[in-house]
């Protein structure tokens, strides 16, 4: 019964009910049906996992272009995603921020169903002078599956650069993650989670 998409069915039992009992059988039929149903629309499985959603087409940035760099205009971040890949009701889109080509400690940001947002990044660094430099890549995910491979702005050419052109200075703050990934911010590209529980860390032991 493991695997992914895979439905309730009634198998040998149901059978041998409905030769039982024509009534619970229809019953239990219908009751079959019904959790499939549900399973669909929620956007997970009956049984086990559903296969996650194809990886996004490309992402687009508001700005332009200079080589490896995009310069946004102002100090708000809008950017879509390309999506043409069959997909079912109940994607979630998430993107992700960081300041590390390698995402090593990615800020998530969700979308829900939509393929748009808008996000205020600081120009410089804290020091006001030096420009910080952002990267970006984006998934998709259901509420039953795992996240799809991240799309990084750039694809197999590498990662694009971003950097703002508003007046404002600062840092980010440390990311905490998202779902039931860890909550250090160092499991990017989780989305909803992997795992369908995270036990709450344990205490710190003594020296």
């Amino acid at each position: 019964m493991n695997g992914e998409n895979q439905h309730l069915q009634g198998g040998r039992e149901l059978n041998y009910v409905a030769q039982k009992d024509a009534y619970a059988g229809t019953l239990f039929s219908r009751i079959i049906e019904a959790v499939n149903t549900l399973a669909k629309n929620a956007g997970v499985a009956a049984v086990g996992k559903i296969a996650p959603p194809p990886p996004i087409d490309a992402i687009n940035v508001s700005g332009t272009q200079v080589g490896d760099t995009i310069t946004v205009p102002g100090e708000v971040l809008h950017h879509t995603l390309t999506h043409n890949q069959a997909i079912s009701k109940g994607v979630n889109y998430f993107s992700e921020v960081d300041t590390n080509p390698n995402f090593t400690q990615p800020h998530v940001i969700p979308h829900t169903a939509s393929r748009s947002s808008f996000l205020s990044l600081p120009t410089f660094l804290d020091d006001g002078v030096t420009k910080q430099t952002y990267y970006l890549r984006s998934y998709a995910q259901y509420h039953g599956s795992d996240p799809s491979k991240p799309t990084v702005l750039g694809g197999s050419g590498g990662a694009i650069k971003i950097q703002m052109s508003g007046t404002s200075s600062g840092t980010l703050l440390s990311s905490t993650g998202s779902g039931t990934a860890a909550p250090n911010g160092q499991q990017g590209a989780h989305g909803l989670g992997k795992v369908l529980d995270r036990p709450a860390p344990g205490p710190k032991r003594l020296v």
